[in-house]
């Protein structure tokens, strides 16, 4: 066996091998056949070179399944137990075909479910001259996922408008799970890209770190603390003493301005952002008398937060 065999994961190859053989729709076994490719790359191979391994390995569900007769059991305890779960699952994949329907209306195609935005394809671009092929996991330079280098950052800067507030980091981190929710839709093994990956990542870090001391910026953080909570897994400690820090830090800041009665240019600035954010057909002018600073300041940040082309 070669070192290749030896690392690629063919319990996971087999499932993906499955849907790109028999997926639902065209877009399905497309997004399959690319995260078979992920998978094979990871281990060193070429597709063609992991698919042969198949007829050879025998899957790790064939060998050692602890759940092997579960269902017979199960069966015998509580008459009905089949039928009762395959009326579920049946239940389950009417949903998921009536969501791709209604979402096939909303972006008129498949394929522009799976085509990606505007973001993804500049930050695509911009973290080209940082991939690494050693790093078969992660695919840049000096990422091990999660953290990004100064390097993406730089990059990313340079290419998108990354968010400053955390109300604008969290309505961004919701529109790339919304898309992400969309294309697991038509293909429920979907494995985002790195770039895709390397996106979230910054958004969350944002989240965890940004200082937004305004109504508006704890209420954002709270709602992602909330979003933190239901992720269904534990993170890293030191993440979430970060998300602690950074919340205690805008509540005692922003606590601190309503009881003594003064603004300071932050607390003016964070104002006019979330006006330009929530009410953004408001004039300058309006938006300057309710904040307290210049119309001039106003135009300032709007043509700051008018998104890159």
């Amino acid at each position: 066996m070669t070192l290749g065999a030896s690392t690629l994961d063919t319990d996971k190859l087999r499932k993906v091998r499955g849907l790109m053989d028999r997926g639902a729709t065209a877009g399905e076994q497309a997004a399959a056949r690319a995260k078979a490719e992920r998978i094979a790359q990871q281990a060193g191979m070429t597709l063609q070179q992991a698919l042969s391994t198949l007829d050879s390995t025998p899957s790790a569900a064939q060998s050692r399944n602890p759940f092997a007769g579960f269902d017979d059991w199960m069966e015998s305890r509580e008459p009905g137990y089949k039928a009762r779960t395959a009326a579920e699952r049946a239940e389950k994949e009417r949903k998921r075909l009536d969501r791709c329907q209604e979402l096939l209306r909303r972006y008129g195609s498949e394929d522009a479910v799976f085509a990606p935005t505007a973001i993804e394809d500049a930050v695509r671009a911009a973290l080209e001259p940082l991939e690494d092929p050693e790093n078969r996991m992660w695919g840049y330079r000096e990422y091990s996922g999660g953290k990004l280098t100064p390097a993406m950052w730089e990059a990313l800067r340079g290419a998108v408008r990354v968010p400053e507030t955390v109300q604008e980091a969290w309505a961004a981190y919701q529109a790339h799970e919304a898309r992400q929710d969309d294309r697991c839709a038509f293909c429920p093994d979907y494995t985002p890209y790195q770039w895709e990956e390397v996106w979230r990542d910054a958004l969350v870090h944002l989240l965890d770190n940004l200082r937004t001391p305004s109504a508006e910026g704890i209420k954002a953080r709270l709602m992602w603390v909330r979003e933190v909570a239901n992720l269904g897994y534990a993170r890293d400690m030191g993440r979430d003493i970060d998300l602690i820090d950074a919340l205690e830090a805008d509540f005692h800041a922003f606590a601190a301005s309503v009881q003594s009665g003064h603004r300071t240019a932050a607390d003016k600035a964070a104002q006019v952002r979330d006006l330009l954010g929530s009410n953004p057909g408001l004039s300058d002018r309006e938006i300057a008398r309710r904040a307290g600073v210049s119309p001039q300041t106003v135009g300032n940040w709007r043509r700051k937060l008018k998104p890159k082309s």
